[in-house]
């Protein structure tokens, strides 16, 4: 009971391995549980589209030589995902209130943890600071993967046809990704996570009120940050 209490010092029923989760409204229409399967699709569909972007960037730099292209990604990515993302969207979910040194949810494994748990709604600022991010993250490779396209059609450089269908080839790998990911995590992931302020939530009301009701820790920074369990759309 004590590494229990030791693992979840919030007292969420999601930590909770005694829970009863068979006799609970929410078990089938959330992802409260940790998913190791659920887990691996995500993080398999994040790294994939990180790796080609940063080879469709590689290339767009070597014909360019604006080494800046891909520095800029390359920082932006881990400071995002790693700093960022967790402090304004991650740390106010259940999972990240696990009393361990790496965050582990249905969306994320690898991210440590640098920020303490807060279970309070996040803000506006964090919900925009999120919704850039993610424009960011997806955007940004896929338009200088143009521009080096671009570049290699009407820059007059000595180059082959080869060098510009495996740009090409890419660039579309690239668009494939970005777009399976997003789909997957707004069609399926989104509409029953437990981290029901984020900016692309899409559990409904009454699934959210009644989870959130169950856990007092939650309820009460829910209630004090001025929310309304009657008004929430």
């Amino acid at each position: 009971m004590k590494k229990t209490e030791d693992r979840n010092p919030y007292h969420l029923c999601t930590l909770d391995p005694n829970s009863d989760c068979d006799h609970c409204e929410s078990n089938k229409v959330l992802d409260c549980k940790l998913n190791r399967k659920q887990t691996l699709v995500t993080t398999t569909l994040i790294y994939s589209f990180i790796l080609i972007s940063l080879l469709g960037l590689y290339i767009v730099c070597s014909i360019t030589q604006l080494w800046l292209l891909l520095i800029v990604f390359g920082v932006f990515v881990p400071l995002f995902f790693l700093v960022i993302e967790p402090r304004i969207t991650c740390s106010h979910c259940p999972y990240y209130a696990e009393n361990k040194v790496r965050f582990n949810c249905p969306g994320n494994m690898l991210t440590p943890k640098l920020w303490k748990y807060h279970p309070e709604p996040i803000n506006k600022y964090e919900q925009v600071g999120t919704l850039v991010g993610f424009i960011v993250f997806g955007a940004y490779p896929i338009f200088t993967e143009l521009y080096g396209i671009w570049v290699l059609y009407t820059g007059g450089l000595a180059i082959t046809d080869l060098q510009l269908l495996e740009l090409l080839v890419i660039f579309l790998a690239t668009v494939i990704l970005i777009s399976a990911l997003y789909a997957v995590f707004l069609l399926v992931f989104c509409k029953k996570c437990v981290n029901f302020s984020c900016q692309f939530n899409k559990v409904p009301k009454a699934v959210a009120d009644r989870y959130i009701k169950a856990n007092p820790v939650m309820k009460d920074a829910w209630t004090r940050s001025g929310y309304n369990f009657l008004e929430r759309k």
